[in-house]
């Protein structure tokens, strides 16, 4: 054979293997970035290469673990093939330069020569360009290289199994454990960030956005922080007559109404509106609600939401008594109250109440006493915090120092806040001037 036919075929056997080190290179990162149900759905149409892909993300340690051995081959077979074939074809080159520039270091100046071009064309062509287009289109690439690597891993399983096994038992030796599958697992924050991006590049809405960051935060939440507060509790005496609860069903939006003996420390059970659907109307008249009494449960004001939707699951129950350190009656929630948490809340049309949040003409805000501190931050962009109270009334209260009245105002991170309403002693409604709000409502 020529010196001429052997330089060509060492030349096509380093662009051979660099093709594969590419190749290797792509089908890893398809392999770990293509969407599980994206290749069920084109399972679904028929797509038939979608089933190699669907084999090989089921055990994808082991064909991670072909890709890697076959990155690997490449890169020696590269390194030991690659450097003195160009090296030979560029010692001609030097030659021609002054003797006394190269007399001595011919050979090394185009051993160098030729390693820094076989690095640039193993890292660029090799690495960069076939992990950036696989990133970009995982779908594709993971149907035209999921076949070749599914061959390669049956060519090599031996050696696979004996590098998978060497590697776990080394990790094994220092105390860890190895990591199986090669997925992504993101924290809430990083999450988070995703959301944000997906809303940023269109993909979601804000709306969206919202939803996704309220389920995110919905574990971190109690029962406090969403529940109807004792003073607010609308409740029925267990031996009032029924007329009396179809009253307060008729004046509230309500379909649940704890039941009480003396009062609401002692709530006994509750009532529910569809229940007096089933009782005859002369019955209505001579009944009590104690009648109509269904279980209830009692829950710490302190218990995490999710806690406490799965006790609403468990005991199929849609309402709890919260109860504070003392055993008395904290407040009053529902699963409505839970899931207004995710999705936000939405009125029921019989609700003739006003909003927590309203404008006013001369620009300022009308806001419900009850409105949660965060809500108010979130909505004016405030930075509003006491550890005492959770709701904007029991702010203004806690700067006060004093039983508020109708006029009074106090000042905090750029918001004036005014006491325009009183029901008994508890803030009802306060006005919230701030000079920039960062959202409107209608």
């Amino acid at each position: 054979m020529s010196d001429l036919t052997l330089d060509l075929l060492r030349l096509l056997g380093v662009v051979a293997l660099v093709l594969a080190n590419g190749f290797f290179v792509a089908a890893e990162f398809a392999l770990v970035s293509v969407r599980h149900t994206r290749v069920e759905e084109l399972i679904q149409q028929g797509n038939t290469g979608a089933r190699a892909v669907k084999k090989a993300l089921e055990d994808p340690d082991r064909f991670i673990a072909a890709t890697q051995l076959g990155i690997t081959i490449a890169s020696l077979g590269l390194g030991w093939l690659g450097e003195p074939a160009l090296a030979h074809q560029i010692e001609p080159v030097v030659a021609l330069f002054p003797k006394q520039w190269v007399s001595v270091a011919s050979h090394s100046i185009s051993a160098a020569i030729a390693f820094a071009a076989i690095t640039f064309l193993h890292v660029v062509v090799g690495e960069l360009m076939p992990k950036s287009i696989a990133l970009q289109r995982p779908e594709t690439t993971a149907l035209l290289v999921a076949r070749p690597t599914l061959v390669t891993a049956l060519l090599f399983k031996p050696a696979i199994w004996a590098l998978n096994g060497t590697g776990n038992l080394l990790l094994r030796l220092v105390g860890m454990r190895a990591a199986s599958g090669h997925e992504l697992v993101h924290s809430v924050e990083e999450l988070k960030m995703l959301v944000e991006a997906s809303e940023e590049s269109g993909v979601l809405e804000d709306s969206e956005r919202k939803m996704l960051h309220a389920v995110f935060d919905f574990g971190e939440l109690t029962a406090r922080e969403v529940m109807v507060p004792r003073t607010e509790v609308i409740a029925v005496e267990a031996d009032a007559p029924l007329h009396a609860l179809i009253h307060i069903a008729i004046a509230h939006p309500h379909t649940q109404f704890p039941i009480y003996e003396g009062d609401i420390d002692h709530v006994i059970g509750l009532a529910h509106v569809k229940d007096l659907v089933r009782v005859q109307h002369d019955e209505r008249r001579t009944a009590t609600v104690r009648g109509l009494m269904r279980e209830i449960m009692f829950v710490p004001d302190t218990t995490r939401l999710d806690n406490l939707l799965q006790q609403f699951r468990a005991k199929r129950q849609h309402a709890a008594v919260l109860l504070d350190e003392f055993g008395g009656t904290a407040g009053f929630v529902t699963l409505d109250n839970l899931m207004a948490k995710i999705v936000g809340e939405v009125r029921d049309p019989f609700d003739k109440s006003a909003p927590e949040i309203q404008n006013l003409p001369d620009g300022s805000v009308l806001v419900d006493g009850l409105t949660l501190i965060e809500d108010v931050n979130a909505f004016f962009g405030l930075s509003l915090h006491d550890d005492n109270y959770d709701t904007i009334a029991g702010f203004v209260l806690g700067r006060l120092g004093r039983m508020a009245k109708v006029g009074d105002t106090v000042e905090a991170d750029g918001a004036n806040l005014k006491v325009e309403a009183m029901d008994g002693l508890r803030i009802a409604r306060l006005s919230l001037r701030h000079p920039k709000p960062e959202k409107n409502t209608d």
